[in-house]
C-alpha cells in the first residue's frame, strides 16, 4: 500500500513537471512569434503618385531608409483623388498597420476622422492641420520659414535687378511660411529688394504658373520663388524661355531645369518620416503633439547648385550654422519680421 502511494506521488509530480515544461515551451514559442513579427508602417500618399518629385517621393524614401535601419515593414497606398484618402486609410487599418502616416496637408480631415474612429490605432501626418491634434496622432511639421529664409539669402545676393517674385499655389500655412522666410532672406541680404507676390489658386495648373511668371519676368523680376506644386512646372518653363531664375521648394529640384532652378528650399520629409518610425520602433511614439523639424535637427535646408557662387554659399552656410547653434532660430526670424514690418 505504501509502495502504491509512492508511485502515485511520483506520477503526479511527473505530470506536474510535464505541464510546466509544456507551458514554458508555449511561452517561448509565443515570445519568438512576437519577436519575429515586424512592425508594419503604411504610408497613405497624396495625389501625384510615389514619384511626384515632392512629399510622396521623399516620404517613401524615408520609409525605405527606416526599413533598412530599423527592420520594419513598409508599404504605401496611392491616392488618385480625394475620396481615396479615407478608403486607403481603411485599407491600412485592415492590414493591421502599427502606424499609418498620411502624406500632406490635404489628408488632415481624413486622418482626424480615422483617429476618432480607431482610438487604438497610431497615426502620423506630414503638415497636418488640426484645432487640437488627436491623442493618437503625431503631427510632423517643418519650419518652411527657415528654409525659405536660406533661399532668400541666396536670391538676394544673386539678383541683378533687385526685383523678386513669389508665386504660391494657395494661401495655406506652408506656402505662407515659405513666402515669409523668403522675403526676410532677400531683404536681409539685399536691402534694395522688392518682392511681388501672387497666388495661382491651384496646385496643379502649370499654365497659370507660366502666365504669372511671364508677367513677372516682363516687369523686370529676375528671380521667382514658386511654391505651387504642379504650378511650378510652368514657372520653370518660363524661366528657361526668358533666361531667368526660379527658386523651388520641398526637395532638390535643380536636376529638373539645371539652368533655371537657382536653389530649392528643402523640407526633409524623409528625415521626419524616418525619425517618426524610429520613435515607434523604440517605443517612444507619442500622439497628441506636433514635432517640428527645422535647421537645428536637419529637418530643413537649401539646395547647393552650380549656379550659386562659392562666396554666396559660404555666406549662407555661416548664417545657417549660427541658426543651428541657437544664435538665430525660427522665433528670432519671426520677431525680426514683426520689428521689420513695424518700421516700414
Amino acid at each position: 500500500m505504501k509502495k502504491n502511494k509512492i508511485v502515485l506521488i511520483l506520477f503526479l509530480v511527473l505530470i506536474l513537471l510535464l505541464g510546466l515544461f509544456v507551458t514554458k515551451q508555449n511561452k517561448n514559442k509565443s515570445s519568438n512569434t512576437n519577436e519575429d513579427k515586424k512592425l508594419l508602417v503604411t504610408l497613405v500618399l497624396d495625389k501625384g503618385g510615389v514619384n511626384d518629385e515632392s512629399f510622396n517621393q521623399l516620404a517613401w524614401e524615408g520609409a525605405k531608409k527606416a526599413k533598412e535601419e530599423y527592420g520594419v515593414e513598409v508599404k504605401y497606398l496611392e491616392s488618385k483623388q480625394e475620396s481615396d484618402y479615407t478608403t486607403n486609410i481603411e485599407t491600412a487599418v485592415d492590414l493591421n498597420s502599427d502606424l499609418i502616416i498620411g502624406i500632406g496637408f490635404n489628408l488632415s480631415k481624413a486622418i482626424e476622422d480615422a483617429a476618432l474612429s480607431y482610438p487604438d490605432q497610431k497615426f502620423a501626418i506630414i503638415d497636418g492641420s488640426f484645432k487640437t491634434v488627436p491623442k493618437n496622432v503625431s503631427n510632423i511639421s517643418f519650419s518652411e520659414s527657415e528654409a525659405g529664409y536660406l533661399t532668400g539669402l541666396v536670391a538676394g545676393k544673386t539678383s541683378k535687378t533687385n526685383k523678386f517674385g513669389f508665386i504660391g499655389g494657395m494661401q495655406v500655412p506652408a506656402v505662407l511660411h515659405f513666402k515669409e522666410g523668403f522675403e526676410k532672406g532677400i531683404k536681409e541680404s539685399n536691402p534694395n529688394a522688392d518682392l511681388v507676390v501672387q497666388y495661382a489658386n491651384s496646385f496643379v495648373d502649370a499654365s497659370k504658373g507660366k502666365a504669372i511668371a511671364q508677367q513677372m519676368y516682363n516687369n523686370g523680376i529676375d528671380i521667382i520663388m514658386t511654391a505651387g506644386g504642379g504650378v511650378n512646372n510652368g514657372v520653370y518653363e518660363t524661366g528657361l524661355e526668358n533666361g531667368k531664375y526660379a527658386v523651388a521648394v520641398d526637395m532638390a529640384q535643380n536636376h529638373i531645369s539645371p539652368n533655371v532652378i537657382l536653389t530649392s528650399a528643402l523640407k526633409n520629409v524623409d528625415v521626419g518620416v524616418k525619425l517618426t518610425i524610429k520613435e515607434l520602433k523604440d517605443g517612444n511614439f507619442k500622439g497628441g503633439n506636433t514635432t517640428e523639424y527645422n535647421i537645428k535637427n536637419d529637418g530643413v535646408g537649401y539646395e547647393k547648385t552650380k549656379l550659386i557662387p562659392d562666396d554666396i554659399i559660404k555666406f549662407v552656410d555661416s548664417k545657417k550654422e549660427s541658426m543651428k547653434n541657437n544664435k538665430k532660430r525660427k522665433d528670432d526670424i519671426e520677431i525680426n519680421d514683426i520689428i521689420f514690418l513695424f518700421f516700414q
